[in-house]
């Protein structure tokens, strides 16, 4: 189980060293005493290092298990429900980014938080879904939006914020 973990660490931690790099080669920094354009992206991308940071000793730390110890085939999602993961996630990005250009970022996620949570992550508690879209929708639109001055995409079709 640690050889899994070494990889994906240091796959991680080189794409998160690439990401600062480039942000920090193409993104300007702002003007001194203020939240620039390049701090967000630079702190995800150190956020990222420290975690895979993390993961990466992980995989040093445990130990690796003899190949004749099997795991218990329950524990192991197959292969089928992977791929339907990965094929919802890459639906889900592709219908947002379709959607946030046509009717803004707030409509946008209000209406794909629920239908991720409802169709892929089988989540049927109506106040949970709620309060996962508002809150998501509206708690970035604060943040971003009004506190740090970032730029959230106006829909085409139909803007609200």
């Amino acid at each position: 189980m640690g050889l899994p973990d070494r990889i994906t660490g240091v796959v991680l931690l080189a794409f998160a060293v690439t990401w600062c790099l480039l942000v920090w080669n193409t993104i300007p920094a702002g003007t001194p005493g203020a939240v620039g354009p390049r701090a967000f992206p630079l702190f995800l991308g150190l956020a990222l290092a420290v975690l895979a940071s993390l993961v990466l000793l992980k995989g040093f730390r445990r130990r690796v298990v003899p190949e004749t110890v099997k795991a218990d085939e329950d524990d192991v999602p197959s292969d089928r429900i992977t791929i339907m993961m990965v094929v919802a996630l890459f639906v889900t990005i592709t219908v947002y980014g379709f959607l946030m250009e046509k009717i803004g970022f707030v409509t946008s996620t209000l209406v794909v938080v629920p239908a991720l949570m409802v169709l892929v992550l089988r989540v049927r508690n109506r106040k949970q879904i709620a309060g996962m879209a508002l809150g998501l929708a509206f708690g970035c639109w604060l943040v971003f939006g009004k506190l740090l001055g970032a730029y959230m995409p106006p829909g085409t079709w139909l803007s609200l914020f």
